[in-house]
């Protein structure tokens, strides 16, 4: 749930959910709740290294570079638009993209993701990267929804009747609240999109080597 931004803090949060999840199971279910808090604690992480493993053994070409390079740039502006929105353990985020569905953030990840397997230039990138996704992502959504029903009570239950998980619904109501743009600065947004593009600029000169 993109209503929380990826900081430490958040992290730290999501990461007792599913930590108090793994203590709770017995016999292979604990294995697998340990492994769900891993991914959930180390997403952001685990996405940065296997991009830049994906630069070791990239084989980049122009249209596929460029592709990439222009949809991360429409990544990074969704992103940046919701971490305006965002005001970390204070609110529940119900107004601009959040109004359209509940994750918006987190799609701006998975387009993240498509970015960086473009720019690769490696076919098998893109499923690899795409089950990283998955399985950081699934597991993240369902700790921070149980974290927002405890906070939020009835508001949440109501703007999930009201808005769609993944889906953006554009026709949807306002909601509340306003970008700021120093809640972008709060939320660190500025450094994702720097590190981001350090990766990427490591493509291109691959590329050009």
């Amino acid at each position: 749930m993109s209503n929380y931004i990826e900081t430490e803090d958040h992290l730290n949060a999501v990461a007792r959910r599913s930590i108090a999840a793994a203590e709770l199971a017995c016999g292979r279910e604990r294995s697998v709740a340990q492994l769900r808090a891993f991914l959930v604690r180390r997403r952001t992480f685990l996405g940065m290294m296997v991009a830049f493993l994906l630069v070791i053994v990239a084989t980049p070409v122009p249209a596929m570079l460029y592709a990439g390079a222009a949809m991360m740039a429409a990544a990074h502006a969704l992103r940046l638009f919701c971490s305006g929105y965002i005001d970390k353990d204070a609110e529940l985020a119900t107004a601009g993209p959040f109004s359209w569905c509940r994750n918006p953030l987190y799609i701006g990840n998975f387009l993240v993701v498509i970015s960086f397997a473009l720019m690769s230039g490696r076919a098998l990138a893109l499923p690899v990267m795409l089950l990283l996704w998955l399985a950081t992502h699934a597991p993240t959504v369902a700790c921070e929804e149980e974290i927002l029903r405890e906070k939020f009570g009835g508001r949440f239950e109501e703007y999930c009747r009201r808005v769609p998980r993944w889906l953006p619904r554009l026709g949807n109501c306002a909601g509340e609240g306003q970008f700021r743009w120093s809640r972008v600065i709060e939320n660190g947004e500025h450094l994702n999109i720097i590190s981001a593009w350090l990766l990427a600029a490591m493509f291109f000169v691959e590329m050009v080597r």
